[in-house]
């Protein structure tokens, strides 16, 4: 057997990143410090100026080490890196060799998260950086210092997860008590007083207005989209970089009617904060009349119905399923008064470029091989129909007013089964029930079927008042119409018939126009 010669390891002093095994080390360590505190309300000997002031004191009266920094990040939490823009740009000098040690107060303030912390330690290691943890004393080079580091890292971590139930807890209390907490910096319409309350930013709820009134007239997301964005108006981040999306969130806030649905999405993991759309996992909490509202209801529940109806579409008279869409004033309210089929747009070219209407069974040949002959329509005929129809509407339409009037108000007084007020008041006193019965334990499911039983009660009310109060909407708007054009209209108006004509349906020899008030008239082709 030879001769065994032991050749002892170099104390490594400091990072060895970009170094050379023959350079020789520094006798000075390069040392930094992370400071971290998390929200303003820690306390004085916690505060961020206090740990800067403490860590520059401590490194520069230390005759080995040598100053590398201080890095503090401040009013950020700790379960999570990404966020942390002063401890990556530390991490990104320890790689590039340009520090030794790393001082922190605790393990807590260098992270909470278990995974993110070891992964760190382990990762300064292989480069020969140490981090040293003054309230643990705990330096990440010593033997008995990773295992330290993984029980107390765990602790730290348990203590986050305990806040972050604590939160959860407590928003849930205030959700109970029908709090509402929106964050109003990009919430266009709205901003705060100083009690904290929201209320309406009148030139902001100017352009909410036009959104839902937009749509209503039967312009599409993108194309109000498009028109504001060419026009320069501002968002709720204040750009003016709009998107058929954004407009999706506003037409479907129900906010915008003076209520509040809380807990639409809840945080499925503290530790990387990721929040999900709540579909029935939580409970939610609905708060009505919480503030002013920009839009009636009667109108929010219009467009969310049709909103409903544009994404669903439409099942014809023949049994035929369509896709809606806006594009066109006439797109959604043409119809085949033969076979109930919607009218679709198409260009002819000869022996002139122009546009026509024709039965959608009549360009796509059925199963059995039929197609609709109804006519087909030109648009600039089309036109000329519609201002005649609108002309009739103005010139009777006194006395169908007071009639349409008359029955509307008939159907609300003869109206049967229990009021919206009465269903609240139900509703109210099964929740209360539930919230005793959950404390003590007991069975949920009866008193939870019975809530859900009533709000669709409620839904069903509130869609029939909705109906009542669109065709009054309707009616008011079709007073307005024909104050303003007592003598008659002499040019053809999109923007009318997106407004006020519900359908159009289509006859051999004649075309009958349903105005959104119910009004019918016949013009003949």
């Amino acid at each position: 057997m030879g001769k065994v010669r032991i050749i002892p390891a170099h104390k490594q002093r400091g990072n060895s990143i970009n170094r050379s095994p023959d350079e020789p080390q520094s006798e000075r360590l390069r040392v930094a410090a992370y400071c971290r505190v998390s929200t303003e309300l820690d306390e004085q000997v916690n505060s961020y100026e206090t740990q800067v002031s403490h860590y520059k004191e401590l490194i520069q009266k230390d005759p080995s080490w040598e100053f590398a920094g201080i890095f503090a990040d401040d009013g950020i939490s700790g379960t999570n890196t990404k966020k942390r823009d002063q401890f990556n740009k530390m991490i990104r000098a320890c790689k590039a060799g340009k520090i030794d040690l790393i001082v922190t107060k605790s393990i807590s303030r260098f992270a909470r998260n278990t995974i993110d912390c070891l992964k760190y330690i382990r990762d300064l290691k292989a480069i020969n950086v140490a981090i040293f943890f003054e309230k643990e004393n705990i330096n990440t080079m010593d033997a008995k210092g990773e295992v330290l580091i993984t029980i107390m890292a765990s602790l730290a971590q348990q203590e986050s997860e305990s806040l972050s139930q604590n939160v959860k807890l407590g928003l849930q209390y205030r959700y109970q008590q029908g709090k509402v907490l929106i964050n109003h910096n990009h919430f266009l319409g709205y901003t705060k007083d100083k009690d904290g309350n929201l209320v309406i930013e009148p030139e902001e709820a100017k352009t909410v207005k036009r959104i839902f009134y937009s749509y209503l007239q039967g312009m599409t997301m993108k194309q109000i989209a498009e028109l504001l964005k060419a026009d320069g108006v501002l968002t709720g981040g204040k750009k003016t970089n709009w998107h058929s999306s954004g407009i999706a969130l506003i037409l479907k806030n129900e906010k915008y009617m003076g209520d509040a649905l809380l807990q639409k999405t809840y945080t499925v993991d503290f530790l990387t904060k990721k929040r999900v759309k709540n579909n029935g996992i939580m409970p939610q909490y609905y708060v009505e009349n919480d503030h002013a509202a920009i839009i009636p209801k009667s109108v929010f529940m219009q467009v969310r119905n049709l909103i409903r109806r544009r994404h669903n579409g439409i099942t014809t008279k023949n049994c035929k399923h369509r896709r809606l869409n806006g594009k066109y004033c006439f797109s959604q309210k043409l119809f085949c008064g033969k076979c109930g089929d919607i009218l679709q747009r198409n260009m002819w070219y000869r022996p002139e470029k122009v546009a026509i209407w024709r039965c959608a069974s009549r360009i796509r040949r059925s199963k059995t091989g039929r197609q609709c002959m109804i006519r087909n329509v030109k648009e600039p005929l089309l036109k000329e129909a519609t201002v005649e129809a609108f002309n009739q509407l103005i010139e009777g339409h006194e006395l169908a007013s007071k009639q349409i009037k008359a029955n509307i108000m008939k159907v609300i007084k003869n109206s049967k089964g229990p009021t919206l007020d009465q269903i609240d008041h139900q509703l109210e006193k099964v929740q209360m029930k539930l919230i005793q019965a959950a404390s003590q334990h007991q069975d949920c499911d009866a008193l939870t079927q019975q809530i859900m039983d009533l709000r669709k009660q409620r839904e069903k009310v509130q869609n029939c008042e909705t109906d009542k109060q669109a065709k009054l909407h309707n009616l008011d708007e079709i007073n307005k119409l024909v104050e303003l054009h007592k003598y008659g209209l002499v040019d053809f108006d999109e923007g009318l018939v997106r407004r006020l004509v519900e359908k159009i349906t289509i006859f051999q020899r004649y075309m009958e126009f349903t105005f959104k008030d119910g009004e019918v008239i016949r013009v003949n082709m």
